[in-house]
């Protein structure tokens, strides 16, 4: 009811106001104004938002859009009256607590939950999250809108999400839990794998510890449902940071469990992984999180150029790949892979697989030898960079 009135209550200001929207377009100075503001901002729109559409006539102004910026919006409305404009401030500051009141987190309850670019199916998925996961939702439109601990943005069906408030998030972050360590398996309704299942699971889902029955775990989803899972399949949380280890061998020793695994565009789980999934993937079964996408791992950690002999790489480093810059083009990460040693690198092209760079090895890999860029150590720097932290230290988790 309250939306209905705003939007007869805007309406009505710009049958008055803007009598000849259509025909004004954004003057200039307010294009490079907001073109400032979202390099400042919202330079990289997967992990921040200054979307801003403008309806002028003359000197008055409608901003319309969404931001997740406070600052940014703030900054906007501030350089407008300075200029002299009239405005209706439209533009909306995310989360839309108007909409969601206080249950603005969400914890993901599916075990991979498809996150899309637009509220619809049919529409292209850019990453997935696992259950158990705290999110921040930012907006409702019959899917939600949300933010993971990686800071990427993008929409979910609801299914996927139980909504809380930050009590209640902090309630469940405390909570003990039980980590999924096994690629694949199941919850039961009973402490029996004859029993009915109540969802299946993959590595790194996460689950409330209700208790233990004979070699079961006792464990609740998000959304209050319960049931047990194999022992053999999981570990308590506390159990499993204590025992982990973040060396190269270890990484690599995970990376090739995945042997195998189906490639699939903005996969990151054990059903199927991209070639950034994959490495995120990885790093998340050893509490490491790092950015999403290829072209945002590329520059966090230390920058490597490789030597030609490949002598100055270390196993574990990250390896880039994609289109060098010319003198009219920017540089273009759009692969990625793990250096494993000897020229060999672990990454997820079709399926999860070695290549070589070696010419006489028989898995010598041309074609991203011609597109290979540099590289990046990261293993080093967890938790003494912004974008490279765990799930003991990212705030989503506290």
């Amino acid at each position: 009811m309250i939306k209905a009135l705003f939007l007869f209550l805007l309406s009505s200001w710009l049958v008055v106001l803007l009598p000849t929207v259509a025909q004004e377009t954004v003057p200039a100075e307010v294009a490079r104004l907001s073109d400032s503001l979202k390099q400042v901002y919202a330079p990289d729109s997967r992990v921040a938002l200054f979307d801003v559409d403008y309806a002028f006539s003359g000197k008055n102004v409608m901003l319309r859009g969404v931001t997740t910026s406070a600052k940014a919006k703030e900054t906007l409305l501030d350089a407008l009256t300075e200029r002299g404009y009239r405005m209706m401030d439209c533009l909306e500051l995310l989360p839309d607590t108007q909409e969601l009141g206080e249950q603005v987190y969400g914890i993901l309850n599916l075990s991979v939950a498809n996150l899309r670019v637009s509220p619809d199916f049919s529409s292209e998925m850019t990453t997935q999250g696992l259950l158990g996961m705290p999110v921040c939702v930012l907006q409702c439109n019959g899917w939600y809108r949300i933010q993971t601990p990686d800071r990427y943005i993008a929409w979910v069906h609801p299914v996927a999400v139980h909504r809380v408030t930050r009590a209640e998030l902090k309630a469940w972050n405390r909570a003990p839990k039980i980590v999924v360590t096994s690629h694949y398996g199941f919850v039961y309704s009973e402490p029996d794998e004859h029993s009915q299942p109540v969802s299946d699971i993959v590595a790194g889902n996460r689950l409330k510890w209700e208790g233990s029955k004979g070699s079961f775990y006792q464990v609740s989803y998000p959304d209050g449902r319960k049931g047990y899972i194999h022992q053999s399949l999981s570990m308590p949380e506390d159990k499993w940071r204590s025992s982990l280890k973040t060396g190269a061998d270890d990484i690599i020793r995970t990376a090739r469990t995945l042997m195998g695994v189906p490639y699939l565009w903005a996969g990151t789980s054990s059903k199927g992984v991209d070639c950034s999934g994959f490495v995120r993937t990885v790093l998340f079964m050893h509490d490491i999180i790092i950015p999403r996408d290829a072209s945002q791992q590329a520059y966090v950690g230390e920058h490597i150029d490789i030597a030609p002999d490949f002598s100055n790489l270390q196993p574990g480093d990250l390896i880039f790949f994609g289109r060098r810059a010319t003198s009219t083009k920017k540089e273009r990460v759009v692969h990625v892979a793990i250096y494993i040693g000897n020229k060999r690198f672990i990454h997820s092209q079709g399926d999860v697989h070695i290549s070589s760079f070696d010419p006489q090895d028989e898995l010598f890999d041309a074609f991203n030898l011609n597109r290979l860029l540099f590289a990046a150590r990261v293993l080093p720097y967890i938790g003494s960079q912004p974008a490279l932290n765990t799930t003991a230290t990212n705030d989503f988790y506290h």
